[in-house]
């Protein structure tokens, strides 16, 4: 059982990394909803009956402890802001191209505007992203599929907005 979860988590770790990058602001709070995530599927594992594909129940448990871990974080203050874990990141210490280095800013600068979002639709535009059809999106959220096109069209002119905030053309 122990092998197959391995597996499962290596070969969905992509929806673990982009939940837990929208939902952190600090990379101790990555690391620490990253764990959260794992214990949490690690824990719901043996309950799952795969009524539903694998990728969904990942992303339902993720979601899930992904809003806890932020309804808990809100009593705590934060300590920096999204930006100075961004720059961080970006500012590692090793060279990169300056094609790279645009790219990643670009990069930062849309999960930093998806951190922006309220927690539904963070969620909602990530499954998007990772490519979910409004379908599957519609049975993860728990809504009807002509309220996730409604509701990703909203979303996407709320973040070309936040983007040209902040300066998206000049990067």
């Amino acid at each position: 059982m122990e092998e197959t979860f391995k597996h499962i988590i290596a070969e969905h770790n992509g929806i673990l990394y982009k939940i837990a990058r929208s939902y952190a602001s600090e990379k101790v709070d990555f690391d620490d909803l990253y764990q959260e995530m794992l214990i949490q599927l690690w824990n719901s594992f043996a309950r799952f009956q795969g009524k539903a594909k694998i990728s969904t129940w990942i992303y339902r448990v993720a979601l899930n402890t992904a809003l806890t871990f932020t309804k808990k974080k809100k009593r705590k203050p934060p300590t920096t802001e999204v930006n100075a874990w961004m720059l961080e990141q970006a500012d590692d210490g090793v060279a990169q191209l300056d094609l790279e280095k645009k790219q990643q800013q670009k990069i930062d600068l849309l999960y930093q505007s998806i951190n922006e979002l309220p927690k539904d639709e963070r969620a909602l535009i990530l499954l998007h992203l990772e490519g979910k059809s409004y379908e599957e999106s519609a049975d993860i959220m728990g809504i009807t599929t002509n309220y996730v096109g409604v509701k990703i069209m909203r979303i996407k002119k709320r973040l070309y907005k936040l983007l040209s905030e902040k300066g998206y053309g000049r990067i």
